[in-house]
């Protein structure tokens, strides 16, 4: 094995271990004590943030941020990565955004010159689109890192009726349109809520009294899919049918949040067919009455009434 070699496969078992001492490398890479400890130093000055202990307990540890080994990469996958990254752009705040920048000046910093000229000339042709929103949303890391190790979460949060304050435990988050929301079991109202992740305005972990959720088997594809099961037991759900006209296909395709069956007829129009979870209706009630005549809910009935109400207050408010 040459140095090159040694080097990466050292690189991973020191991530691998997270401890460890000179002999007990030397051994396992069969190299002198004096070797194992210039390679060390080699990868030190690389970036990999080791820590020496002293005594007789003592040796190296690698701090939490680990280093990942040398990757490589064929052209056309360099160009893939740097654009995963690019359709991303337009979203005012991102998680882990500070290291996706520093991840991404990296990537593009060690390409070959003539790589770096087709992506500068490819960034003028393609473009990922999505709503510029003004509203900040700093606490995305958080609200992933919680939603993963599944703490629950004390926040501050304005809804219609004001600041509340609420104690959460998040599914994970999701993006539409600009926005970052966050479905999330709400140990207030004991079900599930969708929060918008710019409107929150404090949050901290929950005190350590707070009983958390298992979530293991519940995941942001379950909750938008509408048809989940949670702790074992199935949700209830309600079907949906609503009948889109031609313009109400294309606006629901552009941004539907149902994975339903949609039958469409010859003149363009069509008919949608799904399930959802009840604690979705308000949401997605708004999202029908915003298309207007172009998508007329023939169920549930509770949306049906809710639009009907939503109607008669906007004709009263215009009347003269």
């Amino acid at each position: 094995m040459n140095k090159t070699q040694r080097l990466i496969h050292l690189m991973m078992a020191v991530n691998e271990r997270m401890q460890f001492t000179v002999k007990e490398m030397a051994d396992e890479f069969g190299v002198s004590d004096r070797t194992m400890h210039r390679d060390l130093q080699e990868l030190s000055e690389l970036g990999m943030p080791l820590y020496t202990e002293f005594g007789p307990h003592g040796g190296y540890r690698l701090l939490k941020k680990r280093m990942l080994p040398p990757i490589l990469f064929s052209e056309q996958e360099a160009v893939a990565m740097f654009f995963a990254f690019q359709s991303l752009q337009y979203y005012g705040a991102l998680p882990f955004e500070a290291e996706s920048t520093s991840a991404l000046h990296k990537f593009y910093h060690y390409l070959p010159t003539d790589v770096r000229t087709k992506i500068d000339a490819l960034k003028d042709r393609v473009s990922f689109w999505t709503p510029y929103r003004t509203q900040s949303s700093p606490f995305l890391q958080q609200l992933l890192e919680a939603s993963i190790e599944g703490h629950p979460l004390l926040m501050s949060y304005a809804s219609k009726e004001g600041i509340k304050q609420r104690t959460i435990q998040p599914i994970g988050i999701y993006a539409s349109h600009g926005f970052w929301y966050l479905p999330s079991y709400c140990f207030l109202k004991e079900g599930f809520l969708l929060f918008r992740a710019d409107r929150i305005i404090s949050l901290e972990p929950a005190h350590s009294s707070q009983p958390s959720k298992d979530f293991r088997n519940y995941t942001i594809p379950d909750w938008l899919l509408a048809g989940a099961a949670y702790e074992g037991q199935p949700q209830p759900k309600l079907n949906l049918r609503v009948r889109l006209t031609p313009n109400g296909i294309r606006a629901y395709e552009r941004s539907n949040g149902f994975n339903g069956a949609l039958t469409l007829d010859k003149d363009g129009s069509g008919m949608l067919v799904a399930d959802m979870l009840p604690d979705n209706l308000a949401y997605f009630s708004s999202y029908f009455l915003s298309l207007g005549a172009d998508a007329i809910v023939e169920e549930p009935f509770e949306m049906v009434d809710w639009i009907r109400e939503q109607i008669r207050a906007m004709q009263q408010a215009y009347e003269v």
